[in-house]
């Protein structure tokens, strides 16, 4: 999968980098028995640190790390999942009782690989000890290894509440509509937990307040909707015609005016959702770890007809499968504090579509990659060549004064 990073003030830059825990201590350490901790191997650019570092969260190990996992498990994580504070609280957790910087030789490299290689639990060996009031481990060595998250983590999201008002239909023409559902303000912890496996580009796990109701699509627009609003023949204009009822793969210009002309057909405020009323949606409303496995029995194919696999418990159909799904605004690696009703709007959603500027929004497909990420994708369609090759979008209705409860 070709990804397009977006760099900003906080990448690394070439060098050595001067650990804390380089010194006497460190050196007596390694002098000590070895053990080997499994977990995330991270650096300051995913937690937002000033301060150059690399560490590991440690999931598994030996007896004592185990049992401290154990112990946040069992207090941390409630049966019926986690909401945004509990979300909060277990990350906590894991940072206060099983995070440890890395020191020795290997430091330098892991610090800088961790930028773009967090992406699988590590197997990290050296001695640990504890100095200036953080844990640390000298690693000697470090390897990928396999590592399986407990079921709980793993389990289908269980939504907190069900949606509790009617859908809303939206005309598209005579034959075809929309079914939006809504959704009713909210909060939760946004983005991927440090514990899991976060990339720095995109959004740092935050908490989200969402203050007013909205109505999205159940599905992505399809070939056949977006031709009846639009008054094309798409497969006469189209290199990327997939079927009629396939999802519309289009520039974000296209997409936009296609927002325009239903809003004016309909009556109604219609847009793209913001890239956290679409996780809201996508998590059904829980703050629960958006790992890949929970999704697999609902994963489509984006060059098939929508609606192919079952939806998940909102009702929201093709939230995870191949391809892109495109949102109206971008990520923000600043956000790592609570924020309510985030929006950082690209160029492309102010009338300034650049083949030049990137972004968008991601679900779980082919290369691994699951719900909850924000990728960065070119404004223009996906050419046929670039595989899952689909830029789907699906829309969402502004609630009224009156209904936005």
């Amino acid at each position: 999968m070709r990804r397009i990073l977006a760099i900003t003030a906080m990448t690394l830059v070439a060098g050595t980098y001067p650990f804390p825990g380089d010194g006497a201590a460190a050196g007596q350490a390694a002098a000590a028995d070895e053990v080997t901790l499994k977990g995330m191997v991270l650096n300051q650019v995913h937690t937002g640190e000033k301060e150059n570092s690399v560490f590991v969260y440690a999931l598994d190990g030996p007896p004592e790390i185990k049992a401290e996992f154990d112990r946040i498990m069992t207090e941390y994580y409630p049966e019926k999942g986690l909401d945004a504070d509990a979300a909060r609280k277990l990350q906590d957790q894991f940072t206060a009782r099983l995070k440890y910087y890395i020191a020795g030789p290997l430091a330098d490299k892991l610090c800088k690989d961790a930028t773009y290689g967090a992406r699988e639990v590590k197997a990290v060996t050296g001695a640990i000890y504890e100095k200036d009031g953080k844990k640390w481990i000298t690693a000697s060595k470090c390897e990928g290894t396999k590592y399986q998250y407990p079921a709980i983590m793993l389990a289908p999201d269980k939504p907190f509440v069900m949606p509790d008002k009617e859908a809303l239909i939206l005309k598209v023409n005579d034959e075809l509509s929309l079914t939006c559902i809504h959704v009713a303000p909210g909060k939760f912890f946004m983005g991927e937990p440090y514990y899991m496996c976060p990339h720095w580009q995109e959004d740092p796990p935050h908490v989200v307040t969402l203050t007013k109701g909205y109505s999205m699509a159940e599905c992505p627009v399809t070939w056949e909707m977006y031709d009846a609003v639009m008054g094309v023949a798409t497969p006469a204009t189209d290199p990327m015609f997939t079927g009629p009822k396939a999802p519309a793969n289009v520039s974000c210009q296209n997409i936009q005016e296609f927002c325009r002309r239903l809003s004016e057909k309909s009556g109604r405020k219609v847009r793209l959702p913001t890239a956290a009323e679409w996780d809201f949606a996508a998590r059904v409303g829980t703050s629960n770890p958006p790992f890949a496995q929970k999704y697999k029995d609902r994963e489509s194919d984006a060059t098939k007809a929508v609606k192919s696999k079952q939806p998940n418990a909102w009702g929201f159909y093709d939230m995870t499968s191949t391809g892109w799904e495109r949102v109206g605004d971008s990520s923000s690696v600043l956000d790592r504090q609570e924020t309510v009703d985030p929006q950082h709007l690209p160029p492309e959603d102010t009338g300034q579509a650049d083949k030049n500027h990137v972004h968008g929004h991601f679900g779980k497909g082919c290369a691994g990659y699951h719900i909850g990420e924000i990728e960065y994708i070119h404004s223009t369609p996906s050419p046929p060549k670039t595989y899952p090759g689909v830029l789907r979008f699906r829309v969402v209705v502004e609630a009224d004064a009156a209904t936005a409860k």
